[in-house]
């Protein structure tokens, strides 16, 4: 019994003193932190032939955004957690956006020899198709390249994305004008009211037009 008593107590103190190590060694009052760069070299000579042609066009340009700030996990999706976790450690090189509306028009993947691995190609298709399901275009593109070229490509994917929205827009415009009208015309009917006949009772104009034309109908055959 004593030595049993004796190894409950060793192995508390020695709980005690591992608990102790740990919170003499954490970072107190330390912030080991520094100014990082953005961009890679290789990014930002990319970026010098990006930015000039968002300018031309327009577009606003954002870099390394997470994949999760530029889409989201539908909403009801039971395995909401799992696919969020899949894609909020996970960015875009280079994005583009409308600056009036904050729409993403596309994101632009600098590709290096580093995306011939096999995880990065598992990585590269995975966010393929998160942006093929958003509806928003994904170029890869490598160094070197053409301004002119560059250029091409994203008019075309972003003119291509552009129409899609307006048409959106059109048809949200459509269903709130009949909307309008139908409220409109509703309220531009004169309400109808029960009106008494001759010996005092309520009458409906409707019943009055029927029985009105019943009589005109009868007179009719009459007469012939």
């Amino acid at each position: 019994m004593r030595e049993r008593l004796w190894l409950m107590a060793g192995a508390t103190v020695g709980v005690v003193l591992v608990m102790l190590f740990f919170y003499l060694i954490r970072p107190r009052d330390r912030y080991p932190y520094e100014r990082r760069e953005l961009l890679t070299k290789r990014e930002a000579a990319f970026y010098e032939i990006l930015a000039p042609i968002c300018a031309r066009n327009g577009w606003m340009l954002l870099i390394k955004l997470r994949l999760a700030d530029v889409v989201k996990v539908q909403a009801g999706e039971k395995k909401y957690m799992s696919f969020f976790n899949r894609i909020k450690a996970k960015h875009t090189d280079f994005i583009l956006v409308d600056p009036e509306t904050l729409e993403v028009l596309a994101g632009v993947e600098l590709d290096d020899p580093s995306h011939e691995r096999e995880d990065r190609i598992e990585r590269d298709e995975f966010v393929d198709h998160v942006y093929e399901a958003a509806g928003i275009p994904l170029l890869h593109v490598w160094m070197p390249i053409e301004e002119e070229e560059l250029e091409a490509e994203l008019l075309e994917n972003v003119d291509s994305l552009a129409d899609e929205y307006a048409d959106e827009a059109d048809e949200t415009d459509d269903v709130s004008e009949m909307d309008e009208t139908d409220e409109t015309v509703d309220a531009s009917e004169p309400s109808k009211k029960a009106e008494p006949d001759k010996l005092g009772k309520m009458t409906h104009p409707s019943e009055t037009a029927e029985a009105e034309g019943a009589d005109e109908t009868d007179i009719i055959i009459k007469i012939s």
